[in-house]
């Protein structure tokens, strides 16, 4: 047979025209790229359950408050005690003046009370109620009277009466007999008076009685009175005298001192606190005596002390997910710098995964707060979220070093996390500089990164 000469074909080339070839490099870097994408797409659809329990946080807030003001509204209200205050009616002097009332406040007043607290529960909330007793005693005298420029003549000192404003009736246990000038008064509620309480709740009014205020112009007139009463949340007074000793001790382990003036002693512990103010009557805006009525002045200057539960699980709830975004972010960089490394793809379903179990660790957070401590709360739920995502990723990259390395990483930015929710005045400045520090050691392990290698 004669030798044939076999013509090879030429190989198939699917690119007729010679067309340059996207490199497999290119391509890599192209799914990188795109992977960062849906990542951060990942990352914006995880702030809507973010907010969510942003939302929920706010409403079990509320419904706390509500439950608190419902306890407080059963027992008594918050009672702010203002006077003795006497009032003497006075006749037309002139054409342009017709008669009125002169309001006159004591010389002296000492106001001491010893509060003994109790929490009453509701449900999962408590609320902080108290009963006192207080005792009231000082002096009036006519000296503030002499200063208006009216007639003695023109008083009605028959007709005087005198006025102690208590912030919620209901509270009221007993109060003794007002002695004043060795003569003493059976004091008699009313409602319909809402001066010097400064309350619009529908207890608030005043204990009043008519009275004889016969003296002289050099005489004083001592006087003395003694109440039980029941309250909520705070105990305020009025330091209408013009000398004021205010003394207030009880046994609530967290008192908050508010009130126009702060406490000139003060001494708290963890079981009791007691508090002293001495005041006078050039701290306040209104005078010894006056023509009319000046209740909002009078209101305005009361001293206080709030025995409320500092209660912050929902505040740090509150700014603890705020934080989420950060944490997130910083979890799927880490995740993909162990899968570029690795060179192991990961779905993008499980970063999804991932995100998830970020945002579960708030509910956790704030269901767990609700019954234990905030510390702990924070602890478990915290150690569940990173034990669960640890896990997950030495399971999916076959990688028990990685496991080890996104818990630590986990371990350090909840613990950072932790300790900006017990900041207050230098949260902003420690943030900022956590945040600079994470993106330098990010910046600084992209650059033995060899992204082509993905």
């Amino acid at each position: 047979m004669e030798n044939e000469n076999h013509i090879i074909p030429p190989p198939y080339n699917p690119d007729p025209l010679n067309l340059p070839q996207e490199s497999e490099q290119e391509r890599k870097r192209f799914s990188l790229g795109t992977k960062i994408v849906l990542i951060a797409l990942i990352t914006l659809i995880l702030m809507i359950p973010g907010l969510i329990i942003g939302f929920l946080i706010g409403e079990r807030e509320r419904t706390e408050t509500q439950t608190v003001n419902n306890i407080c509204d059963s027992w008594s209200g918050s009672q702010l005690i203002s006077g003795p205050i006497i009032s003497i009616p006075f006749d037309s002097i002139s054409p342009e003046n017709h008669g009125g009332v002169v309001r006159l406040l004591p010389d002296a007043l000492n106001f001491d009370a010893d509060i003994k607290s109790q929490k009453l529960h509701r449900s999962i909330y408590e609320a902080v109620v108290y009963n006192t007793d207080i005792k009231m005693t000082g002096s009036f005298s006519m000296a503030a009277l002499n200063k208006l420029g009216l007639p003695l003549s023109a008083y009605q000192f028959e007709n005087a009466s005198v006025t102690i404003g208590i912030g919620d009736l209901r509270g009221v246990e007993s109060i003794s007999r007002f002695l004043i000038g060795g003569e003493s008064y059976e004091l008699d509620g009313s409602n319909n008076i809402q001066v010097y309480t400064g309350k619009n709740n529908s207890g608030s009014g005043c204990m009043q009685s008519a009275i004889n205020f016969g003296i002289s112009q050099d005489q004083e007139m001592p006087f003395e009175i003694t109440m039980k009463l029941k309250g909520s949340s705070s105990l305020a007074v009025t330091p209408v005298g013009k000398s004021n000793v205010i003394e207030m001790r009880g046994d609530c382990a967290s008192p908050s001192f508010t009130g126009m003036f702060l406490p000139s002693e003060r001494n708290v512990d963890k079981d009791a606190f007691e508090a002293v103010w001495y005041l006078n009557s050039t701290n306040r805006s209104y005078p010894q005596a006056f023509v009319g009525d000046r209740a909002d002045d009078i209101s305005a200057s009361a001293v206080a002390v709030d025995m409320l539960i500092p209660v912050e699980t929902y505040q740090k709830s509150e700014r603890a997910i705020k934080y989420s975004v950060i944490v997130i972010l910083l979890t799927f960089i880490s995740i993909l710098f162990a899968e570029i490394m690795l060179k192991k793809p990961i779905n993008i379903f499980q970063y999804l995964l991932v995100g998830l179990a970020l945002i579960l660790f708030y509910s956790l957070l704030l269901s767990l707060s609700e019954h234990i401590a905030f510390a702990l709360s924070y602890l478990i739920a915290s150690l569940m979220t990173i034990g669960l995502i640890s896990t997950y990723m030495r399971t999916v990259l076959s990688s028990a070093k990685v496991g080890y390395t996104i818990a630590a990483l986990l371990v350090v930015i909840y613990t950072f996390i932790y300790i900006l929710l017990c900041l207050n005045t230098f949260a902003l400045l420690t943030g900022s500089i956590g945040l600079f520090i994470a993106l330098a050691a990010i910046m600084f392990a992209s650059q033995k990164l060899k992204i082509e290698k993905l």
